[in-house]
């Protein structure tokens, strides 16, 4: 039991990065694990930004257990079913769950969002980034008034 994220590679391992950093930031959200999804992008890239999750999640105290899982990149059914069995597996746990869907593909984002839809979810995360052209940079070196990071299902309750 604890705090879990399910998270995806897109264009940027900045994207994916400062959005997990803005979480731990904005709203407290300090995952124990966080799980990835890869969507087929190459291996040097995903193990990038999983070594660079692992010493975030250190630096703030997390046991910063980070798991890379291969999803088809355009098959949203099955994105949508392997999210699915994830969350499905936290929830027995008894975990907190959070999704963030800043950095992914339209296709992953969608195959997120199905999937989620039969498990229960606590947080839907989302950092929006008013202008991208200097968005491939750490969290804190990109003005903070062009952020705004957003727990949209608290937005919405």
């Amino acid at each position: 039991m604890g705090k879990v994220l399910l998270t995806m590679m897109g264009r940027s391992v900045w994207g994916l990065f400062n959005s997990v950093w803005s979480n731990i930031r904005q709203f407290d959200y300090l995952p124990d694990k966080v799980y990835v999804l890869t969507a087929g992008c190459e291996t040097a890239r995903g193990q990038m930004a999983k070594d660079m999750l692992v010493v975030l999640l250190k630096e703030h105290g997390s046991p910063a257990e980070v798991e890379l899982v291969d999803v088809p990149g355009d098959d949203i059914k099955e994105i949508g079913r392997k999210v699915n069995e994830i969350i499905g597996a936290e929830n027995a746990k008894g975990s907190e769950v959070a999704v963030d869907v800043t950095p992914g593909t339209k296709a992953i984002v969608l195959g997120t969002v199905i999937g989620s839809g039969k498990v229960k979810v606590d947080h839907i995360f989302y950092l929006y980034i008013e202008s991208l052209q200097n968005a491939s940079r750490p969290y804190l070196e990109i003005p903070l008034d062009l952020q705004s990071s957003h727990d949209l299902l608290k937005e919405v309750r």
